[in-house]
């Protein structure tokens, strides 16, 4: 998958503004810089960015709706072992298999909003760091990011197959991040349409297994 960036010296802090809720500071990674080795070496991204915090605590980017524009750009990166050991390791994936509802595995995912704590999901984005994975809109960009999230999908599974039946279709959450901006509760019946990325629209309840509906895949453990 290639490495790090290029390291770039005095790099401060990556500030990350949550909505309403206080500032989260993460350590600066030990790149920064375009990615030069490996497979994904001279690397371009053309989308975003959107939402990209920077190390002197300030954003790029005008926020959902923007960074919609072709933009060719080196991909960086900004590994940080520091974020990976505080929230992404593995005792943190193992916490998420002790958790009784969905509601619970996704706010330990998530982390607590307010608690300073990012999660499993957003340590693994930033223990990558750079542009596009520090930027939750842009984020795939990086093909890392395919990793990282078959691992968040992997977690799941496992956490579904200690109690399939009870676990299946168990849902929990508004229809958007932090319900921001505030929209009602999510159904197995709503339709969920990434247009060119997702095939066409899909029930939220076709979704709610791996090896039903329109999936036909499994994990070996």
């Amino acid at each position: 998958m290639s490495g790090n960036g290029a390291f770039i010296p005095g790099k401060g802090p990556i500030t990350l503004l949550l909505g309403d809720y206080a500032p989260v500071v993460l350590p600066p990674g030990t790149g920064g810089g375009c990615v030069s080795t490996g497979p994904f070496k001279n690397y371009t991204v053309n989308l975003g960015p959107v939402s990209m915090p920077l190390n002197n605590g300030s954003v790029i980017g005008g926020g959902p709706g923007t960074g919609l524009a072709y933009n060719p750009r080196c991909m960086k990166r900004d590994i940080s072992a520091a974020v990976n050991t505080a929230y992404a390791n593995a005792i943190s994936v193992l916490k998420l298999l002790t958790q009784n509802s969905i509601a619970d595995f996704q706010l330990v995912m998530q982390g607590v909003p307010g608690s300073g704590n990012i999660g499993v999901h957003g340590g693994g984005h930033y223990t990558i760091g750079g542009d596009p994975a520090g930027d939750v809109f842009s984020s795939p960009g990086d093909p890392v990011f395919y990793l990282h999230h078959g691992m968040i999908d992997l977690t799941w599974w496992v956490w579904q197959m200690l109690d399939f039946k009870n676990r299946r279709n168990q849902i929990s959450g508004t229809q958007t991040f932090l319900n921001q901006p505030p929209s009602p509760d999510v159904t197995l019946d709503d339709i969920i349409d990434l247009h060119y990325a997702g095939g066409g629209p899909i029930t939220m309840r076709e979704l709610m297994s791996i090896s039903h509906g329109p999936f036909c895949y499994t994990y070996s453990l």
